[in-house]
């Protein structure tokens, strides 16, 4: 073969080769080799809500576990690192750490924080540098509002919805519950849930014969207790607060003998701190829950929420609240959305926001995933639970489907139990 045909050969397969590969690119753009995908995140790691915090810190680590710390993005391989930093709580100090998370950091994946005006400072930053963010910290409308899938994806129902389900269950009891008192704390999101409380409860004729707002740093749950004392028959005392609030508020009815016909703890119950302090005490104390580890649902890894609960609490030796389900199902949503290269770079905020967008019923372990147009995620209402037996665990008692057991109401006075 002369060096002339020669040429014009590699010529011609060089041609061929550059135009195969322009259409290759022109079929599916090209992504760039990435050897990490780096979440960030930012979480009231002290505080009031230090011990919520842990759960969610935890959930995200069983996740990076459950992974084997890898994930793939657009078909390649990738490493997974985390940045965590402690807000404090403070909304600035979010939106500080949130700037050095995508100035800095440069991470691909932002979560959220926890509280209200935290993760409102956050989606504000994210907003600025047009990156999404998804957060299971805040129930609250005013996310929905200023942040609301533009920006800002939320696992969590709305807290308006948070007592529908409770007083629903209690309205139907014999007798029927004629009035209530209620603990509100005072932040948009408890305000939220004590507003929904008092509408479901006028809805079914039940009076109102208290509000009390306390501050958010309340510990004395005295005074509060000794208010219902003398409001009279109040048949049902609701807390919106959280944990240690439901804690410190059974500790004093018990000590200044108020005995209502039923106690909603709030939607903390399931928090283990709240059996360990109160022990026996905790019998026939109503809560709500957003998950528990009976239901069915499941992922790619996990067969059932038990065996989700079941690695929880051999990993972390405590059982997992709510949250940690939820927690969880936020980078599993990222792993999710990131894995088809097919439109480009999977970790481009556009494209994640737009497939985020698209889900329809993913299934995971917190359950279904699909969220309206503001970004919330789309749930039937909240659980009720009863806390039953002298070593007190969960019942199920509404929603039907789910229902395991039969109310215990009313309640005995605590001076009256065995």
């Amino acid at each position: 073969m002369s060096k002339k045909t020669m040429a014009i050969k590699r010529r011609t397969f060089l041609g061929s080769a550059m135009g195969a590969a322009s259409m290759v690119a022109l079929g599916a753009p090209a992504i760039a080799q990435r050897k990490t995908v780096h979440f960030g995140a930012s979480l009231p790691l002290t505080g009031p809500y230090e011990k919520v915090s842990k759960v969610y810190k935890d959930a995200y680590d069983l996740w990076t576990q459950t992974v084997g710390g890898k994930v793939s993005v657009g078909g390649q391989d990738a490493d997974v690192k985390w940045t965590i930093y402690d807000d404090e709580n403070k909304a600035a100090r979010t939106a500080e750490l949130t700037e050095r998370l995508i100035s800095s950091d440069k991470v691909d994946c932002i979560v959220g924080t926890y509280g209200t005006d935290t993760v409102l400072a956050q989606g504000a930053i994210a907003r600025k540098y047009e990156r999404i963010t998804m957060q299971a910290g805040a129930a609250s409308a005013r996310v929905d509002e200023q942040i609301g899938g533009h920006t800002t994806f939320t696992l969590i129902g709305p807290s308006r919805n948070y007592p529908t389900l409770a007083i629903d269950h209690l309205a139907k009891q014999n007798p029927k519950p004629k009035t209530m008192a209620i603990i509100t704390m005072d932040d948009p999101v408890y305000q939220e849930f004590a507003a929904g409380a008092i509408a479901d409860a006028e809805r079914h004729g039940i009076k109102i014969v208290l509000n009390e707002v306390l501050p958010m740093n309340t510990q004395d749950l005295r005074p509060t207790v000794l208010k219902i004392k003398r409001a009279g028959d109040v048949d049902i005392i609701y807390n919106t607060g959280w944990d240690l609030i439901c804690i410190k508020l059974i500790q004093e009815c018990v000590a200044l003998d108020v005995n209502p016909k039923a106690i909603v703890g709030g939607h903390l119950t399931t928090n283990p701190v709240v059996k360990e302090t109160l022990k026996g005490q905790l019998q026939y104390i109503y809560g709500i829950t957003n998950w528990l580890p009976q239901m069915a649902y499941k992922d790619k890894y996990y067969a059932n929420c038990q065996a989700f609960a079941d690695k929880f609490q051999a990993t972390y030796n405590y059982a997992p609240t709510y949250h940690a389900a939820m927690a969880y199902a936020i980078p599993y949503i990222y792993q999710h959305v990131i894995a088809d290269g097919s439109e480009g770079d999977p970790l481009d905020s556009k494209i994640m926001r737009k497939r985020i967008a698209a889900l329809n019923n993913l299934e995971s372990v917190w359950g279904p995933i699909k969220f309206n147009d503001k970004g919330r995620i789309l749930t039937p209402g909240v659980p009720v639970l009863q806390w039953q037996g002298t070593d007190p665990k969960v019942v199920v008692l509404a929603p039907d489907a789910l229902a395991n057991g039969k109310d215990l109401y009313p309640m005995p006075a605590f001076n009256k139990r065995g």
